[in-house]
């Protein structure tokens, strides 16, 4: 492990093919991913759930799910290169996106989701919300939802479960693709100035390459030039000024008649430019904020972020008469964070101890490596079982270069004179054992369940001392092992009322686990972390209903929920400090999502997805609740948008986005400013080129933040006063893909 390699943020990814055919957004019913040259959806092909492990229909899930296809990734590509801001724009009840490449107010359904990638966890334990910079959203192909506690996969998915597939080798041919995006800020005068410029290329092979062997092969390059606000003015964030390496390869084998043996390597590496920024003043809608002023400096440990993965997965489809499934997987994850410098903000000016380092950057080094294997059967025409287990190792540190003060002033270097932690280093290791089944009872109804056992062992690496201190003393603590263990299960049941009306049903119990390292810098100087009681598991209870129907052209899925948590974290703000104060506290959560589809006519369909969702806390467990943070429950969301091929292979898109205010939790204490309201309008053009026998392309002319409004994201606006900045101003992005 390097101890100088770190995290930074992602910009990733630039355009997917851009699709010519019309196909539900949010799949509820049917519809497949689609290419270039697909025709209209078919209607009658069911939309598959792999995440729900038994690759079962759409139809037939008793919970709230839904798909992120190939078109809508297609058009969001080709206007950013966001992964945060994809999925916030794109997934109801989740938090709305944000600038600065953090997960951090990414919850579903006010709780944390599990973030997988083919299966493989991204997210590790550690606190640290930079992980979905790990690959590029051009080599994605598929993702999809499914709602609240869930027994498939355990720990980590006491919200749901998010589930990002990469593209496939396709099987006819071999092909070359090549694009390139540029994406301008263009508020006023400041248009096309070199700051907020965004270039990216990309070049991708893809194909049979002979009988049975199918590759996918992709790379990418991308320089970020920074993000402007509405008036101009640069935004600060981690995503600005960064190089983004990728590299991807997936190859698939047929092996024998039924199996297929599929290797996947992903290496993707973000540098930092040579910028930093400083505070300043901002006055937004008559409160006080932050912003952070642009000044050059350099580093002896420079910030960036690189991430490996490989894993290696087996599947035959025709095992003893079963599906056997079977993975392992290897990944490290090493980020280092641009330098702070809170000097002012420390005692006797500031409410900071005067003990802490004033000059400091952030990172951590966490490697991973587990296993999967898991068989479904199916017996007779009605009952379809699925048995496995696995196994997840993990091994974190975290990263703590402190600088020297005196001469920083003067030189603007960041000379990383001492190594540091932040939280202490320590082991985490998991096993899982689950079983889940499904039963046709009759034709129109259907029950499903799952029951799952997890145990997971830990170890503090000690003695340790802590940097950071405000609510517990400095002092040496001895560090030390503990384990515990937990089941999760999830039963319900889907009735058809029709051929086109289903309702359904679903209870859960799910559990995650605290960030270890985080809570160990909680427990007091010479207690043992096993004696502390301060890592247990954050178990939560979900209740969801809804239906799923279809009228004619329209397609609806409505789903409302309840769920609470004896041990939920919680966010809340120290009132003297401002810092942010987590802990363990029983929680309630409670909300509803609509997604909507309606095929107008032929050429024109219009989609909308819409979630309220609104939580409460008793952060003293004394019976008194009060809202929880926006950070962790977003405010009302709303998304409308229209697509109409108004000549053939060619199509304009746009999209509405409004997302509410927020004050409860300011009223309540919890948050330091209210979340303020924003509508954000997008549009965008796409079209296909055929240029003979040189192959097509496929081109997209997009403008972003059409009225230029000069919103405040919420999911940022409310965390600390620090982050409290203006949204991004309206950009205009055109991209070109090209297959030969």
């Amino acid at each position: 492990m390097r101890f100088s390699r770190a995290i930074l943020t992602s910009k990733i990814g630039v355009t997917l093919l851009a699709s010519t055919a019309i196909t539900p957004a949010f799949a509820q019913i049917s519809g497949d991913p689609i290419g270039p040259d697909a025709e209209l959806a078919n209607e009658d092909t069911p939309e598959i759930i792999v995440t729900a492990r038994q690759n079962i229909e759409l139809r037939d899930l008793p919970r709230a799910a839904i798909v992120i296809d190939d078109e809508v990734l297609s058009d969001f590509n080709a206007r950013t290169t966001s992964v945060q801001e994809l999925i916030g724009f794109n997934i109801p009840g989740l938090g709305a996106p944000v600038t600065e490449g953090s997960a951090a107010s990414l919850t579903l359904r006010g709780r944390d989701p599990l973030f997988l990638l083919d299966g493989v966890p991204i997210a590790p334990n550690t606190n640290f919300s930079r992980f979905l910079d790990k690959f590029d959203p051009l080599t994605i192909g598929r993702t999809e939802v499914i709602y609240g506690p869930t027994s498939l996969y355990g720990a980590g998915a006491s919200g749901g479960v998010i589930q990002f597939f990469t593209r496939d080798p396709q099987e006819d041919g071999l092909t070359i693709e090549a694009g390139t995006q540029i994406k301008a800020f263009a508020p006023g005068t400041n248009a096309f100035d070199s700051d907020g410029i965004s270039i990216k290329g990309n070049l991708a092979v893809n194909g049979e390459v002979t009988d049975g062997v199918r590759v996918f092969v992709y790379g990418s390059y991308e320089d970020t030039n920074g993000i402007l606000d509405a008036e101009g003015n640069l935004l600060s964030g981690r995503s600005n000024f960064v190089n983004d390496y990728t590299l991807f390869g997936k190859l698939d084998v047929d092996v024998g008649s039924s199996g297929t043996l599929t290797a996947i390597a992903n290496y993707t590496e973000l540098e930092s430019s040579q910028r930093q920024f400083e505070l300043g003043a901002l006055d937004i809608n008559g409160l006080q904020g932050t912003q952070e002023v642009p000044f050059p400096f350099s580093y002896a440990s420079p910030p960036t972020n690189n991430f490996l993965y490989a894993s290696l997965g087996y599947r035959d489809t025709d095992f003893f008469g079963g599906d056997l499934t079977a993975l392992a997987y290897y990944s490290e994850s090493e980020f280092l964070n641009p330098g702070s410098d809170i000097r002012a903000l420390r005692q006797p000016t500031g409410p900071f101890p005067a003990q802490w380092p004033g000059l400091w950057q952030t990172g951590a080094v966490t490697e991973e490596y587990g296993a999967r294997l898991e068989y479904t059967r199916e017996f007779g025409d009605r009952i379809t079982l699925t048995v496995g287990g696995d196994y997840n190792y993990a091994d974190s540190v975290s990263l703590l270069p402190i600088s020297s003060e005196g001469d920083f002033d003067n030189t603007g270097f960041f000379d990383a004179v001492r190594q540091d932690i932040q939280r202490p280093p320590f082991t985490l290791e998991s096993i899982g054992l689950f079983a889940q089944g499904s039963f046709e009872l009759t034709d129109s109804l259907r029950i499903n369940g799952g029951i799952r056992w997890d145990n997971f062992s830990y170890e503090i690496i000690g003695p340790y001392d802590i940097v950071f201190f405000f609510f517990v003393p400095p002092g040496e603590r001895p560090g030390g092992s503990a384990s515990a263990d937990d089941f999760s299960f999830n039963f319900g049941a889907i009735l058809d009322l029709s051929d086109d009306i289903s309702v359904f049903a679903n209870y859960s119990e799910g559990f995650t686990l605290p960030a270890i390292g985080f809570l160990a810098n909680n427990v007091l100087p010479g207690v043992a972390i096993a004696d502390s009681g301060v890592v247990q598991p954050i178990t939560a209870k979900s209740y969801d209903a809804g239906l799923r129907a279809q009228f004619g052209d329209l397609n609806v899925q409505l789903s409302g929920y309840f769920s609470e948590g004896n041990f939920n974290t919680s966010l809340g703000v120290d009132g003297a400090t401002g810092l942010i104060n987590r802990g363990q506290a029983p929680s309630e959560v409670y909300g509803f999502e609509l997604v909507t589809t309606a095929q107008v006519t032929e050429t024109f369909r219009i989609e909308t997805a819409l979630a309220y969702i609104e939580g409460r806390v008793d952060t003293a467990d004394d019976g008194n609740f009060t809202a929880i943070t926006t950070q962790d429950v977003p405010p009302f969301k709303l998304q409308i948008r229209p697509v109409w091929e108004f000549v053939a292979q060619t199509r304009l898109f746009g999209q509405l986005f409004f997302t509410g205010d927020r004050d409860v939790a300011f009223i309540d204490g919890n948050d330091p400013f209210p979340a303020d309201a924003y509508t954000q309008i997008d549009l965008g053009v796409s079209t296909v080129i055929d240029w003979g026998g040189a192959g097509t392309g496929d081109v997209s002319l997009q403008v972003t933040n059409l009225l230029n409004a000069n919103q405040v994201l919420p999911g940022e606006a409310t965390f600390l006063a620090g982050r409290r900045r203006n949204g991004p101003g309206r950009s205009v992005t055109l991209s070109y893909q090209h297959r030969f």
